[in-house]
Order: C-alpha cells, then sequence, then structure tokens
C-alpha cells in the first residue's frame, strides 16, 4: 500500500519561544505510514527473533534493534546512558518434545506433532515418562472440591482442563489454579506429568498456543506440562462413553467431581533448559518536552515487545499481532513526532516492555523504578494487539471518562474508526501504571484476537488500514495531551465505590 497522507487540525497548544507563550491551531501531514508499520512488524516476527523469548538471545538482539530504532527517532536515553532498563527473569528453551500415543502393550503406536496436536506450557519440566492417563477435571483439590478425591493417580500422567470451573468458590478463591498450580497437586499426589486440555467456547479456540504465563516458582523441574490439541484430546477420551466436553458440562450441571480412568496411555518425552535468574531488557527513550516547566510532566508510551519463543527448531511464535504491532506503533509515533514541526510541550516517554506474556513483569519493573514519581505522569497510553481486525477499541473510558473522551474527539475528525466498546481499569502493561494512580487508555482492536499465540499469528494476517489508523489515533492523542491539553483526573470507579 502507498503511503496515505492524511490532513488533520492538531487542536490550539501554547507554543513557549523564549518565555512568550503563542496560541495558535497547526495543520499538518500525518507522517503514519502502513507500509513503514508494517516492515517493523515482518522484521521483528521474523524467525530471526523466534518469537522473542524474555531472556534469550533472541530477545536481546530484538531490544537492541528498537533501541537502535528509537535513538534514530530521536529519542534519548531516561535511565542514566543507555536505552536498555535490565532486570532478571526466568527462562525456559524448550529443545525438543515427543508425544505418541502407546498400544496395550506400551508400545508407541500414535504419533502427536508438535505444534499440530500438542504444544508444550512455557515453563515445563523435562522428562521421559510413559503411562496411563487420568481425566481429574479441573485438577484442584481443596476443601471445597476436590477432583482427587475418588481417583488414584500414582504414577499416572494427569488429564485436566486448564480453566477453572464455571462457578463461584463459595470461599471467594480456587487456590493456585495456575499450570504451576495445578501441576504441583498432580505431583504431590504421585503423578507422573499432566496433559492439559480446552473448554467449550475458549478463547483461543486451540489448545495448540504458546503461552509462558505458568504461574509463581517453584519450576518443576523433572515435571513435563503440555497442551493437548481436539485430534489428541479426542483420541486421550476415546474408550469413555462421553467426550471431554460432555464431562465438562456434567462437572458444571454437578458442581461436583466427574474424574475418571481413561484407559489410554501415553508416552511424552521432553527435553527444556531452565535458567532461574536470565537478564532480559525494557527499552526506554524519551523526547524532552519544549516546555522549561511543562517538561518536567510525562505522557508515557507503551508496547510489550515479548511474545512467547519457541519449541524445538521447528515451531516458533511470530507474535505479529501480539505485540509485534504496537511496538511498531511507537517506533511510528516517535518517528512521526521527530518531524513534527509542533514539538511537545511536556516530555513523551515510550518503553518496549519485556516480560508482559509471563505477568507483566516489565512494566512492573519501569513502574517502581521510575527516575519521577507517579503524580508527575499525566497519563500512559498501552498499545497491545493493534494490527488486526476491524475497529479500533480503547479501554479505560470506565475510570478516566476525559481521557477517553480525548481520544474519542480525536477518532471522530479523522480515523473515524473507535468502538463504544470499552471498561474499565488499566489492562496488560497499563495494569501497573493504572495501580499507581496514573490515568491510563489501553489501544487495542475489536476482532484482532483470531490468530492470539498461535504459530500464524503473522504479518499477512494484519490488517494494515486499520493498524494504520490505531497509530495515526495514538499519535494525535499523544500531541494532544503533550500539549498541555489534559489535566489528570481521578478514576471514576474508585469515585463510585467510596
Amino acid at each position: 500500500m502507498n503511503a496515505m497522507w492524511k490532513c488533520y487540525v492538531i487542536l490550539a497548544g501554547i507554543l513557549v519561544t523564549n518565555n512568550l507563550a503563542i496560541s495558535q491551531t497547526k495543520i499538518q501531514q500525518s507522517p503514519i505510514d502502513s507500509k513503514d508499520l508494517m516492515n517493523t512488524v515482518k522484521f521483528l516476527s521474523s524467525e530471526r527473533f523466534k518469537g522473542r523469548l524474555p531472556g534469550s538471545v533472541e530477545y536481546e538482539q530484538a531490544s537492541r534493534y528498537v533501541a537502535t530504532r528509537f535513538k534514530n527517532a530521536g529519542l534519548n536515553p531516561l535511565l542514566g546512558n543507555t536505552m536498555l532498563q535490565e532486570f532478571d527473569e526466568e527462562v525456559n528453551y524448550i529443545l525438543d518434545a515427543r508425544v505418541f500415543l502407546l498400544d496395550q502393550n506400551n508400545r508407541p503406536t500414535q504419533p502427536m506433532y508438535l505444534g499440530e496436536d500438542f504444544v508444550c506450557r512455557g515453563f515445563t519440566g523435562s522428562g521421559e515418562v510413559r503411562g496411563e492417563t487420568v481425566f481429574a477435571g479441573f485438577g484442584i483439590k481443596n476443601d471445597e472440591y476436590n477432583d482427587y478425591r475418588s481417583i488414584d493417580v500414582r504414577n499416572k500422567i494427569v488429564i485436566v482442563f486448564k480453566s477453572t470451573p464455571p462457578w463461584q468458590a463459595s470461599s471467594g478463591s480456587w487456590g493456585d489454579v495456575s499450570p504451576r498450580g495445578k501441576a504441583r497437586i498432580a505431583k504431590e499426589l504421585g503423578a507422573k506429568a499432566i496433559i492439559f486440555i480446552g473448554e467449550p467456547h475458549m478463547t483461543p479456540n486451540t489448545m495448540v498456543y504458546g503461552s509462558i504465563a505458568c504461574g509463581p516458582k517453584p519450576h518443576l523441574a523433572d515435571f513435563t506440562m503440555i497442551h493437548a490439541g481436539s485430534r489428541f484430546t479426542d483420541s486421550l477420551f476415546s474408550k469413555l462413553p462421553y467426550k471431554a466436553a460432555d464431562y465438562y458440562e456434567m462437572i458444571k450441571r454437578d458442581k461436583a467431581p466427574h474424574s475418571v480412568e481413561t484407559d489410554k496411555s501415553v508416552y511424552i518425552n521432553v527435553r527444556a533448559v531452565y535458567q532461574e535468574a536470565k537478564k532480559t531488557f525494557n527499552v526506554v527513550g524519551y523526547i524532552e518536552g519544549s516546555d522549561p516547566k511543562l517538561k518536567h510532566e510525562y505522557i508515557i508510551l507503551g508496547a510489550h515487545l515479548d511474545h512467547v519463543g519457541y519449541q524445538g527448531d521447528k515451531l516458533y511464535f511470530p507474535g505479529a499481532n501480539d505485540n509485534a504491532s504496537g511496538v511498531a506503533g511507537l517506533i511510528a509515533i516517535a518517528e512521526a513526532i521527530n518531524k513534527s514541526t509542533t514539538k511537545p510541550l511536556r516530555s513523551v516517554v515510550f518503553v518496549a516492555f519485556s516480560s508482559e506474556e509471563s505477568g507483566l513483569k516489565g512494566s512492573k519493573h519501569f513502574v517502581a523504578n521510575m527516575p519521577f514519581n507517579a503524580d508527575k505522569v499525566v497519563a500512559m497510553l498501552n498499545f497491545d494487539c493493534i494490527g488486526q481486525g476491524d475497529s479500533i477499541a480503547i479501554g479505560g473510558r470506565l475510570s478516566y471518562p476525559k481521557l477517553w473522551k480525548k481520544a474519542k474527539k480525536i477518532d471522530k475528525r479523522n480515523t473515524k474508526l473507535l468502538s463504544p466498546k470499552t471498561f474499565g481499569g488499566g489492562g496488560a502493561d497499563a495494569q501497573p501504571f493504572y495501580e499507581a494512580g496514573i490515568p491510563t487508555l489501553y489501544f487495542n482492536t475489536s476482532g484482532g484476537y483470531k490468530y492470539l499465540h498461535q504459530a500464524t499469528d503473522k504479518p499477512e494476517t494484519l490488517n494494515p488500514e486499520v493498524f494504520e489508523k490505531v497509530v495515526d489515533l495514538g499519535y494525535l492523542t499523544t500531541m494532544e495531551l503533550a500539549n498541555k491539553n489534559y489535566k489528570r483526573e481521578k478514576d471514576r470507579q474508585k469515585k463510585k465505590a467510596s
């Protein structure tokens, strides 16, 4: 697609030169271009970076590439003399994984293929195991509900739904229901491995997706954890009177376990290398505001650079939409501000976060180590999964309606794609900022999660027109906020609650 130059009006701002304030309206063309955005996404989601796993060599290379793009866009380091904000993160390199169904004589029969029939949890342990499989519902064991109460899982491989029961626990919590939490229970009861399966209406509608969100340490180094896709799941339940989805509905109906032996055996062999502390990086740069006083106030733009990496030598998760698209948007906005004749009065900070996929660790680290107080941050805009879908969606209106309306007014005059659907709070990497009392907006799209965390999240699945308009709206909103056209507001939801 050729460059689509659009005219728009930047609202009247206060330009300060030699302490003389001049109020005026500027008209200029947007340099946001879908072709440039797509080129950045193609590079970041290429096999060269192998899914940008935090702690990997490939992630470090990606972070240094983004730092170079920031520098070329006129950004300066915010934290010392480097744009790389270092912190430690656990990492698990999955080198190989093989799965077979076994016959009655415990011999391999039907192979299951990595990336087609199953994937590993990002923090699976290593090991070679074979054994009978046992279905144990949601894999929960507590005083209120116990999927293991009537079944023996010693020396067996446990099959559980990844999710929690579809009703509320009377205590308010099911306990630790993370993959590691469920695996820990199974291991303590004598199981040799765990297989996670999906439930009806899950998103994405396949279990063949990558994830490094596994819950708190310690790492279970000798306990393998895999996801089963639909073909594998159907095979595991083929000798039972009901399918996995039927058992889900039965447990939901009775609010009671329906655990059962499957009469199917499986061979699992996973090779992984785990390191508890490995360097990873946020990439941080900023444009200093042009006003002597307002430059000490900040607009922060963020997007996570990391994704979920690779498994074996043939499977990697490109993460084109999630979230090479958001990082491409940051770079484009930085370049647009650099080219603009209207310089922001407030300072604008750009952060490409690491470790969003494993629990917002990069954004939490940045917020905990900001070189200025949180009350100096006027707003934080987060960009996550902005390259796919059919319209623009921005979260945050229920908490910060004035801030959201700023973006809505700009959309009405320019991009004309904003959906009224929204939410409150922060969400994703905006969450730590929200919890610090900083007004946030979360830019994403409607209908943009079809390929979430799958090997098919590739550049060709993106919608360049919508992508360009989301970034254009982000740029215009940034310039609006950076030029003294917004004062911090209090969280409306918290005000109502009090």
